[in-house]
C-alpha cells in the first residue's frame, strides 16, 4: 500500500494505490453526508435546509404561506358569522375558531425553521387544550349560564359513565344530581387541561433546549402523564356534552371539530415521530429522514385546518340549534323549556 501526498506540508490523506485523487474527494462528500444526515442530534439550520431542498423550498414556502392565508380569511369571515348569531358566546367562538389559523401558522413556521418543530408543536397543543375549555365555556352560555342550567336540570344526572370511563368494565361511577358544586368540580376538570399541558410543555422545551439527546430520552416518560390528564379533561367534556344533549342543545358536530385538532396535534404528531424510529428510511435531498418526514407533514396539517376552517364556518354560520346554510333541517329537538315552565313546585 502506498501513502499520497508523502512528502507535502498539506493535510495528509491515506488512500489505497488504486484509489485516484478524483474519486477520493467523491467517497469523501458521500461519507460526510451520510454521517451528517443520520445525526438524529443535528437538526439543520435555514441556509442548509434551503440548500437542501433547492428550488422546491420556496414553492412550498408559498403554497403553504397562501393556504394560511385563506384559513386567516375564513377565521375573519366566521368572526362575522359568530357576531350576528353567537352573541352570548361570541368570545368563546372566537378562541375556538382561532385554534385553525394558530396551528396552520405554527406549522408554517415548523416548514420554514425547522429547529422550532419542538416550540410550534408545543404551540399547536397548548391552544387546541385552550379551546376545550373555552368550549365548556361556551356550552354553559348557551345553556344561559351556570345558575340557569342547575334551574332547569330538577331531576336530571350527569352522564358519568362515558368515553373513556365506558371502555372498562371495572369503571361503575356513580350518576350525581347536576349541582353548583358538582358543577364547579367539573369545571375544575376541564381547567386542568391547559395548565398541566402548559407546565409540561415547559419542561420539555427546557430539557429540549439543553440537549436534544436528553429530551428524546425523557419524552417517552412523560407522555403517560399527557395522556392521564387529557384523558381525564376529555371525560369531562364529553359528559358536559352528553348531558345537555338530554335538554335538546346539539353540541357535539362543534365538540368534533374541536376533537379532530386535539387528534392531528397529538396522535398525528406521535404517529410521525414513531414512523423514523421503527423504519429505517433513506435520506431525502440530503435530509434526515426525519426532517423531510415533519415537513410532509406540516404540509398535511395546513391542509388539513384548511378543511376544519371551512366546516367551522358553516358550523358558527346560523344561530344555536338552527342549521347552517346548504344544510337540510336536523330533526326537531325535543322542548324542554316547555315541560320546565310547565312544571309545578309546590
Amino acid at each position: 500500500m502506498d501513502l499520497l501526498s508523502e512528502g507535502s506540508s498539506e493535510p495528509r490523506i491515506l488512500a489505497a494505490r488504486h484509489l485516484s485523487g478524483k474519486t477520493l474527494p467523491e467517497t469523501n462528500n458521500a461519507v460526510n453526508t451520510t454521517l451528517s444526515c443520520y445525526n438524529y442530534s443535528l437538526t439543520p439550520d435555514v441556509a442548509s435546509y434551503v440548500a437542501a431542498l433547492g428550488s422546491y423550498a420556496w414553492v412550498t414556502w408559498a403554497c403553504a404561506a397562501l393556504v394560511l392565508a385563506v384559513i386567516c380569511t375564513l377565521y375573519v369571515c366566521t368572526l362575522r358569522a359568530a357576531r350576528q348569531h353567537w352573541k352570548m358566546c361570541s368570545s368563546n367562538v372566537a378562541v375556538l375558531v382561532a385554534v385553525y389559523p394558530v396551528v396552520a401558522a405554527a406549522s408554517l413556521v415548523a416548514i420554514i425553521v425547522p429547529r422550532a418543530c419542538v416550540i410550534c408543536e408545543a404551540l399547536a397543543q397548548q391552544i387546541v387544550m385552550i379551546a376545550l375549555y373555552h368550549f365548556f365555556c361556551m356550552i354553559l352560555a348557551e345553556c344561559g349560564g351556570q345558575d340557569k342550567l342547575v334551574r332547569m336540570s330538577d331531576e336530571t344526572h350527569w352522564q358519568t359513565r362515558v368515553l373513556p370511563c365506558c371502555c372498562w368494565p371495572c369503571c361503575v361511577l356513580p350518576q350525581p344530581l347536576i349541582k353548583a358544586r358538582n358543577l364547579t368540580w367539573l369545571r375544575y376538570t376541564i381547567l386542568q387541561i391547559p395548565i398541566v399541558q402548559g407546565l409540561i410543555y415547559f419542561v420539555i422545551l427546557v430539557l429540549w433546549a439543553e440537549d436534544m439527546s436528553l429530551y428524546l430520552k425523557n419524552y417517552t416518560f412523560i407522555q403517560p402523564l399527557i395522556g392521564f390528564s387529557i384523558l381525564f379533561g376529555m371525560w369531562g367534556v364529553i359528559m358536559c356534552v352528553r348531558t345537555v344533549e338530554t335538554f335538546g342543545i346539539r353540541p357535539r358536530p362543534r365538540f368534533l371539530a374541536v376533537q379532530l385538532v386535539l387528534l392531528i396535534v397529538k396522535l398525528q404528531y406521535g404517529s410521525v415521530k414513531s414512523v423514523t424510529g421503527y423504519f429505517e428510511l433513506p435520506c431525502v435531498m440530503s435530509l434526515h429522514p426525519a426532517v423531510f418526514v415533519n415537513l410532509v407533514q406540516n404540509c398535511v396539517i395546513i391542509l388539513e385546518m384548511l378543511v376544519l376552517s371551512l366546516w367551522a364556518q358553516r358550523l358558527y354560520s346560523a344561530a344555536p340549534g338552527k342549521p347552517a346554510a346548504g344544510r337540510g333541517a336536523p330533526p326537531p329537538a325535543p322542548d324542554w323549556k316547555e315541560g320546565f315552565e310547565n312544571k309545578s313546585f309546590k
